[in-house]
């Protein structure tokens, strides 16, 4: 027999159960890493897939002590032996203890992609461990994903989704919030005691304080100015990470509503139902129709029922607006337009069309300038004029700079909803859309389509 040598059962004594972030990819999850690593008393390396390689060696040690295993190659076995448990602790310690040894630190936290289904496991390892449930808006989990895989799907736990939905990366991200949001939800909902749900939307907006929580829920002493001090150099730098964080010098909410250009109608009916279940329960703006449509909404994380719009905007009384160019690109299309526009533009000639411009700043209002093709002006108005317009063009204030700079292709911005064109759906036929994107070319000396209608 050989016996442990007395350094690994006195470094055991050390430290406390292990804290398990239970989260999904793009989630927000490095950056509450490095808060917690940062912790004078927590080390919380990249990740590590500790959660499922207890899994592993449960289900191999439940084989050895001839325990029946899962019909499913790969699954728990529906009954874990004790003598499993403890072997699977005993390696674990092993690892854990020589690493917070190492790190000087009293308590490892995991924040490993995946774990919320194996919450259960975990405890039976760690009677005293304790979860961090972290959660994202659905509809900014789709863009992240999509701007951290700008070639297709992959990493971050993606594959299996895009696999069996090739053709639609929205509908495959959405999948892979739904079931991930679930599965993490499911373990706070069980284990509430050993939980403490932690929204991306509140830490950016408010690190210091939702770090305070999140510390005294463990027990672990409050540390003010965590959120500069978790970008020193003392982070570890090895393993999977948001590629951003390594150029990261500050907590920002700038991320927050990056999902209002997603088309929720590539999600479909029955998915959207089955997200804004889960975004009611977690304190969500829902997914609705008006989605992208407007102004987005102040706060992301306010309940389904509360407000989701900002107070109508009133006119900012020092001229200074973003989309001042927007405006007056929009006025002077107008007055070159000539006489003859009113058989151009059949049958939309006595139409008015909202342009939207979404700033980039969240300190910024949303501004909206409606175009009156029939009396042909152009006007600075307010959220409310939106409600009676034919038809809109709602965008970022970025990308509209693009579109008229010439760096971005009107169509192009279109058909990747940077920008998004919206009507009441009760259009005559398809091509009237068309006629009217052609206006809005026109209006904005985009291109010389007259030339290319004959």
């Amino acid at each position: 027999m050989v016996e442990e040598p007395d350094c690994v059962s006195a470094t055991r004594m050390f430290f406390a159960d292990p804290v398990f972030v239970l989260c999904n990819g793009r989630s927000g999850s490095t950056l509450l890493r490095f808060l917690l690593d940062a912790h004078p008393e927590l080390a919380c390396p990249p990740e590590t897939n500790l959660p499922v390689l207890c899994g592993q060696l449960a289900t191999v040690w439940s084989l050895i002590e001839g325990a029946p295993l899962s019909a499913n190659r790969g699954d728990e076995p529906p009954v874990i032996p004790e003598g499993a448990i403890t072997g699977v602790r005993e390696t674990m310690d092993r690892m854990l203890s020589s690493y917070l040894k190492r790190r000087g630190k009293k308590r490892y936290c995991d924040k490993s992609l995946g774990s919320a289904r194996l919450a259960e496991l975990l405890l039976r390892v760690y009677p005293d461990a304790q979860f961090i449930c972290l959660y994202r808006h659905p509809m900014d989990v789709i863009a992240s994903g999509l701007e951290a895989c700008p070639w297709g799907l992959n990493g971050y736990g993606f594959d299996s989704y895009i696999a069996s939905t090739p053709g639609n990366a929205v509908l495959a991200l959405a999948r892979f919030w739904a079931d991930n949001a679930a599965a993490t939800l499911a373990a706070e909902e069980r284990f509430p005691d050993r939980a403490i749900r932690v929204r991306y939307e509140d830490l950016v907006k408010d690190p210091e304080g939702i770090a305070d929580e999140v510390f005294r829920f463990l027990g672990a002493a409050s540390v003010p100015g965590i959120s500069a001090a978790c970008f020193s150099p003392d982070r570890e730098r090895f393993g999977p990470a948001d590629h951003k964080i390594w150029y990261t010098s500050a907590i920002s909410p700038v991320s927050i509503g990056r999902g209002w250009s997603i088309p929720p109608e590539m999600i479909g009916p029955q998915l959207l139902a089955v997200i804004n279940e889960l975004n009611d329960k977690l304190g969500y703006v829902p997914v609705d129709g008006g989605w992208g449509t407007s102004a987005p909404p102040d706060d992301l994380s306010l309940p389904a029922g509360g407000s989701t719009s900002a107070t109508p905007d009133s006119p900012v009384s020092d001229g200074r607006r973003h989309s001042q160019v927007l405006g007056a690109r929009l006025q002077a299309g107008l007055a070159a337009a000539g006489t003859d526009a009113s058989s151009r533009w059949e049958p939309c000639v006595a139409e008015t069309m909202m342009a939207v411009s979404v700033p980039d700043n969240s300190g910024q209002r949303t501004e909206h300038w409606l175009v009156d093709l029939g009396s042909r002006t152009v006007s600075f108005a307010n959220r409310l004029a939106q409600e009676n317009s034919d038809w809109d063009i709602v965008g970022s204030a970025f990308a509209w700079q693009q579109v008229l700079a010439g760096k971005l292709n009107l169509s192009a911005a279109l058909r990747s909803c940077q920008l998004r064109y919206c009507d009441s759906g009760d259009a005559e036929n398809a091509l009237i859309a068309e006629t009217r994107i052609r206006i809005l070319a026109e209006l904005l000396a985009l291109a010389n389509w007259r030339s290319e209608s004959r």
